[in-house]
């Protein structure tokens, strides 16, 4: 079985760039799936005004299905392609099995089944205004959007979606503060990973 690996936190708390440095250089032997990956999709509500911070906008029975066939290594594990910009799924893409699976969002884990499907729940700790400023960032730069549509979206939807997903906090089994940096917890995981992967290595 491979080990799973939940790591959640409020949007903008570091929570991607966190999987990808953990998973760096083992690309091959760890898989990171996204919450972004199983949005249903708005239909036909204006994307403006849908809530897409909001547990109801996911398709939770299919990450429940995702994380146990990562888990048991089973095949084919089929994950949705969903595309932001038009707000829809367009295909599905077959994941491979890894012997470590990072499991990535900040809504998800507010549904007990996902967080009993994990091995471990990981939380990264951020400050909400510092979340915010890295959002809008992010969002500027990545996904074409400007200041109003970013601001207008957090104070309707993304702010109570950050308080929900700071109630996880106490059930997560380790809490990474990640202010500044979290450099040092995540060589200690990377260690950790590693030594995981060692020991699958020399079982095969």
């Amino acid at each position: 079985m491979a080990l799973v690996i939940g790591v959640t936190g409020i949007s903008g708390s570091g929570k991607s760039r966190l999987c990808s440095l953990l998973a760096e250089g083992h690309e091959e032997r760890i898989t990171v799936l996204c919450q972004d990956s199983f949005y249903n999709g708005c239909g036909s509500i204006d994307p403006d005004v849908y809530n897409f911070d909001d547990l109801s906008s996911l398709d939770v029975e299919s990450i429940k299905l995702a994380i146990h066939n990562c888990k048991n290594r089973q095949q084919p594990n089929e994950i949705p392609v969903y595309d932001h910009s038009q707000h829809k799924r367009t295909g599905y893409r077959n994941l491979d099995p890894t012997h470590v699976v990072l499991v990535e969002g900040h809504m998800m884990f507010q549904d007990p089944a996902i967080r009993d499907a994990v091995d471990y729940l990981l939380f990264v700790d951020t400050d909400m205004d510092i979340a915010i400023v890295r959002r809008l960032k992010r969002d500027i730069a990545e996904r074409g959007r400007n200041v109003n549509e970013v601001t207008s979206r957090y104070m309707r939807h993304v702010r109570q979606a950050s308080l929900k997903t700071l109630e996880i906090r106490s059930k997560a089994d380790f809490v990474i503060p990640n202010n500044n940096s979290f450099t040092n917890a995540a060589n200690l995981l990377q260690y950790y990973i590693e030594s995981v992967l060692d020991r699958k290595s020399a079982k095969q």
